[in-house]
This record gives C-alpha cells, sequence and structure tokens, in this order.
C-alpha cells in the first residue's frame, strides 16, 4: 500500500461529505420554499412560543460541535477518545431534548395536524434529528477504529470530517430554528415593505 493511499481515501471521504451536505442543503431549502410558500395561505396559524427545550438543544449541538473540534485536534487516542464521548453524548442529549420539545409542544395542544406551522415543525425537527443520528453512526465507526487503535493521524482526519458534519448541522440547525419561529407572515410583509 502506498503511502498516498491514505490521503486519497481522506480527500474521497471529504468529497464524499461535502456531497451529501451539498444534498442535505438543497432538501431543507425546498423544505424552506414550500414553508414560505405554505404561508401565504389562509389557513397558517405561526406558532406561538419557541419551547426553552429548543435553546438547551441548540446549546447541546454546539457543544458538540466543540466537542468533535477537540477530537480533532486531539494529541493523543486518550485526549480524542475524550472528545468523541463528549460529542457523541451531547448530540444524543441534543435528540433527546428535541424530543422533549415535542412533548411540550404536544402539551400546548400543537398537534401535527393541527396546524399546518406545526407540520412544518416536526417535519424539519424530525428531519434534522435523523441528519444528526445519521452523523452519530458515522461517529460509531470512528468509536470503532478507536478501539482497534488505528494510527492518530487517520483519527483526527475522521473526527475533523466529523466535526465539520456537526458544524454544519449547527448551522442548519439555527437557520431551521429562525425560519420555524422569527419567519411570519408579519415579518415578510414588513421586508416587502422596506424593499418598496
Amino acid at each position: 500500500m502506498s503511502a498516498l493511499a491514505p490521503a486519497g481515501r481522506a480527500s474521497a471521504a471529504t468529497v464524499g461529505l461535502r456531497v451529501f451536505m451539498a444534498v442535505v442543503s438543497t432538501l431543507f431549502f425546498l423544505f424552506s420554499i414550500a414553508f414560505l410558500m405554505r404561508m401565504a395561505v389562509d389557513d397558517w396559524r405561526a406558532l406561538p412560543r419557541v419551547p426553552w427545550q429548543l435553546w438547551l438543544s441548540s446549546a447541546l449541538l454546539a457543544g458538540a460541535g466543540i466537542a468533535w473540534s477537540a477530537a480533532a485536534r486531539a494529541a493523543t487516542q486518550a485526549a480524542l477518545l475524550r472528545g468523541w464521548a463528549a460529542g457523541c453524548g451531547l448530540s444524543l442529549l441534543f435528540l433527546a431534548a428535541q424530543l422533549w420539545a415535542w412533548q411540550a409542544m404536544l402539551a400546548l395542544n400543537l398537534r401535527v395536524d393541527g396546524n399546518p406551522a406545526n407540520s412544518f415543525f416536526y417535519l424539519i425537527t424530525g428531519l434534522h434529528g435523523v441528519h444528526v443520528v445519521g452523523g452519530l453512526a458515522a461517529a460509531g465507526v470512528l468509536g470503532l477504529r478507536l478501539l482497534r487503535g488505528a494510527p492518530l493521524a487517520r483519527l483526527r482526519d475522521t473526527a475533523a470530517l466529523c466535526a465539520h458534519y456537526w458544524h454544519f448541522l449547527l448551522v442548519l440547525w439555527l437557520a431551521m430554528f429562525a425560519l420555524l419561529f422569527l419567519v411570519t407572515p408579519d415579518f415578510i410583509q414588513l421586508c416587502s415593505n422596506l424593499l418598496r
């Protein structure tokens, strides 16, 4: 095996991740357009308030990204393991906080079938959660490599891909969070009035 093979694999993995993130971005962009178009129909009622659990989940996802960055810069396998464990743990807590937010929404009688805005909330947050679960599956591969004692440089390359993906998930989450709770028909009207 040549010395260039690992770099070639890392390059292919990076390209693959970027293509995947472009596809995911397009999917969420299309959902955003559908959200904005559906908002123009008379039966639309904006979500009344942001469940506090979503603020918590945002902080947890940011923490996961920081942990993945630390893992990617780790000087030892033990430090990388700590970053990996923190990144995975915070991501699992993010998912738990999202489910808790769903319960809070249901307790307010904001069900999926109650209003189109509710439906978009569950669709977008659920789809984002699926992508976090997919990231955790990829992180599981890194965990197996850690247990098998793979070279630190290779582990750091994989952790760097995880960090890149988690930062993407955070930016995507913040954009969807803003879409769901800040973009209202009144906001759209205000923006259109300012542009005239």
